[in-house]
Parts: structure tokens; C-alpha cells; sequence
């Protein structure tokens, strides 16, 4: 098992780092009413942007609804998933509306989505979270007049370095400090990325990443498998 999912927190609580940042995130929903603008959560990578909201529907009693920028790209394809949502709550439970990577909206594939979703998040009638690793296209200033931004910072190396400590405790496994220096320094504050190189390290097994899958070619992945 990675172990990235396995330390996964389970609650706001077990979370590191970007105290103040996560305050302002717990009180928006503490205080949440139809009509009060979406979050934007800004930060990079493996920072914890996805385990927020999952921590957030769970622990508020929301049903997620997640999507990503390809599913938002075109009008359509707006309408027809989010429109069940918003119009017909009873259907859906408790619903909230989580968008990763939202930078990613803009682009050749963008048939009118971005300005869909502007409208959209004008006009919220349930929880609307958004993600994304930068806010600074164009597309992504408009988003921003309509939302309010937390600000998520990378960790800092000894705050990593700290938390690895943990990890590899609870895992009776050891890593020198050379190797581990290195891995923290190399993760640029992505926990995420950081857990999985441990893991890859002390026992071996190395989590697929984007980068393994362009390299790998079909012989090869069968006779692997």
C-alpha cells in the first residue's frame, strides 16, 4: 500500500503546516450559507489541497462531488453534470462541489467553460470548493474576482523532515540522514511526492507517478506485470 494514502489524515487535526490558511478554510465552512462565494485553494502540488475537501465533506457532512478541469472544459459539459446539482439538492443528499486543477481550464479544449463556471460561482447554492496550482493565467483572474483565495505555502524542509521522522517510525524503518536530507530537499515542500520516495527508498517499492507511465512501453508493462 503507498504509504501517502496510508497517512492520509483523518481529520484537520493530523494536518501540518498552513495553520492559518486552514482556519480561514474550517471557518468559511463553519459559516456557510447559500450566496457566500467559493474557495479557491492555491498551492503546489502534494500540498494537500484534495485531502482538504475530503476532510471537508467529512467532517461537515457533505456528499463530494469531484471533478477535475477536463470535465468543466465546455458548457455542456457544465450543464449537464453540475445542473442536477445545484438545481435539485434532495437528489444529491448534502452536496459540495470540489474542482481540481482548475488552472487547467483554459486551453484549445475551452468551449465556453470557464465562462459557464464564472457564472456558476457567482450564483452558489451549495458549497463550491476550486483548486489550483497557480492563479496567475488569464482565465484564472477572472475565476479569482468571483471567489475567495486561501493561499496554501509549501512546507518547510524541517517541518517535512519531521513529519518523514513520524512515518518512518510507525513503519520501524530507518533512512540515513545523507538520504534523507536529500529526499527532502528534492520534494521542494510536495509531501506527497516526498512519502513516495521514501517509501521507494526503505522498501523498494516504487508508487507509479505520471513520468513512469510516458517511459513505459506495452512489452515492457506486460512483462513487468
Amino acid at each position: 500500500m503507498m504509504w501517502s494514502e496510508k497517512y492520509r489524515p483523518n481529520n484537520f487535526l493530523d494536518l501540518i503546516g498552513n495553520e492559518e490558511s486552514r482556519k480561514l478554510f474550517v471557518e468559511w465552512f463553519t459559516n456557510w450559507k447559500k450566496g457566500i462565494k467559493p474557495i479557491l485553494l492555491v498551492g503546489p502540488p502534494g500540498i494537500g489541497k484534495t485531502t482538504l475537501a475530503n476532510l471537508a465533506a467529512k467532517q461537515f457532512g457533505y456528499d463530494l462531488i469531484s471533478l477535475n478541469a477536463s470535465d468543466v472544459r465546455n458548457r455542456q459539459n457544465i450543464q449537464e453534470i453540475l445542473s442536477p446539482v445545484l438545481g435539485n439538492q434532495t437528489v444529491f443528499g448534502t452536496p459540495m462541489i470540489f474542482i481540481d486543477e482548475v488552472d487547467g481550464i483554459h486551453g484549445r479544449a475551452d468551449y465556453g467553460g470557464a465562462e459557464t463556471l464564472i457564472k456558476i460561482l457567482k450564483e452558489p447554492t451549495v458549497p463550491i470548493l476550486l483548486a489550483a496550482n497557480s492563479d496567475i493565467s488569464t482565465k484564472m483572474k477572472s475565476i479569482k474576482k468571483v471567489v475567495k483565495t486561501i493561499r496554501l505555502r509549501p512546507l518547510s524542509p524541517r517541518m517535512m523532515q519531521l513529519y518523514l521522522n513520524t512515518i518512518l517510525k510507525k513503519e520501524a524503518a530507518s533512512l540515513g540522514s545523507e538520504s534523507l536530507n536529500k529526499i527532502v530537499m528534492e520534494a521542494r515542500g510536495d509531501l506527497r511526492s516526498m512519502i513516495n520516495s521514501v517509501q521507494a527508498t526503505v522498501t523498494g517499492f516504487e508508487p507509479p507517478t505520471e513520468k513512469s507511465f510516458e517511459r513505459l512501453n506495452i512489452e515492457e508493462g506486460i512483462n513487468a506485470f
